[in-house]
């Protein structure tokens, strides 16, 4: 069953909302595990993770843009300007070793909630590195881009 987000949650199916992706994913995940059929459970792709930062850097940019906390814009600024030369330095080191990145998925969805957002990213991110190459050089930059989210996530939470 597919993975959609709304302005209730994620779904997974007719199931949720959930408050994150991730919380979706080890629903659908635990159904499996219990015996529910279907022609896969969700992988993550390397297309997946790319497109996922790359559409971070956008959503973060739109919510830093729209933001009426001068401490939030300023977290959120700081935040998608980093994340956009991290992402870029996955994309050339996993090129490099593996080859051009070929057929990226086409799904979007803007987020409204900053914090909660990148707390499905730091989530999203967790899960998804185990499926990755573990190249030590691609899984430092992934180590860079969850220390990025971990930081922005104490400023929106706690400098107000």
């Amino acid at each position: 069953m597919p993975f959609r987000y709304t302005d209730k949650g994620w779904y997974w199916g007719t199931k949720g909302p959930f408050a994150t992706k991730a919380k979706a994913l080890q629903v659908a995940r635990a159904a499996h595990a219990s015996g529910f059929q279907e022609e896969s459970i969700m992988k993550y792709t390397i297309q997946d993770f790319v497109m996922c930062l790359l559409h971070a850097v956008t959503n973060t940019h739109i919510l830093h843009l729209q933001s009426r906390s001068y401490s939030e814009h300023m977290a959120l600024g700081s935040f998608y300007e980093s994340l956009e030369d991290l992402a870029d330095s996955y994309i050339e080191a996993y090129q490099g070793k593996f080859g051009i990145i070929e057929n990226y998925a086409a799904a979007y969805t803007l987020p409204d909630q900053p914090l909660q957002y990148l707390i499905g990213l730091s989530e999203y991110v967790t899960a998804a590195r185990v499926e990755l190459p573990n190249e030590s050089e691609l899984q430092n930059i992934i180590d860079e881009i969850a220390s990025l989210i971990d930081s922005t996530i104490y400023k929106l939470r706690f400098l107000k």
